[in-house]
């Protein structure tokens, strides 16, 4: 089944905009380098926001749409666990002349808030997928059921 849902492409594309915005920075990427060397999770997660405006025109495979909101929540779900805690360990000393330090500093500490914002987007973009699933699935099995780790994806998105 092909979503050609226009609320779930605008979720696509505003999950997108503030992954590349406040997430894949320049400045962050390095810090995500040991998560983002999953290939998996960095295929799934560069199908999603790469290209959101695809979506619009040309629809997206449920199943693709599920794996791929999965990988996004495992990757979420990492960052949490692997990258926060350890934010400013990870970040090191830049040099005090350095004339990013002010970007560099507000990526930094807005970069927990960042990261719960996407969780929402992404939780917010399943249930929507999920909805659009069970109301086009007619006496069919809808998709989500027979995607293994979705039922992993409330635990992933939480933030503890």
């Amino acid at each position: 089944m092909v979503i050609r849902d226009p609320m779930v492409s605008e979720m696509i594309i505003k999950l997108s905009d503030h992954f590349t915005t406040n997430i894949a920075t320049r400045f962050l990427r390095p810090l995500l380098a040991g998560i983002l060397a999953d290939n998996e999770i960095s295929r799934r997660i560069s199908e999603l926001t790469d290209h959101p405006e695809a979506y619009t025109s040309q629809g997206i495979h449920v199943d693709e749409l599920y794996l791929q909101i999965l990988a996004m929540a495992r990757f979420i779900y990492e960052v949490r666990t692997e990258v926060l805690p350890n934010l400013r360990l990870l970040s090191g000393g830049s040099g005090m002349h350095d004339s990013n330090k002010v970007y560099r500093d507000m990526a930094m500490s807005n970069f927990g808030s960042n990261l719960q914002v996407l969780a929402d987007y992404v939780h917010e973009l399943y249930l929507k997928t999920v909805e659009y699933d069970k109301s086009h699935s007619g006496r069919d099995r809808p998709v989500y059921r027979d995607i293994p780790g979705l039922e992993e994806i409330g635990r992933y998105l939480i933030d503890k």
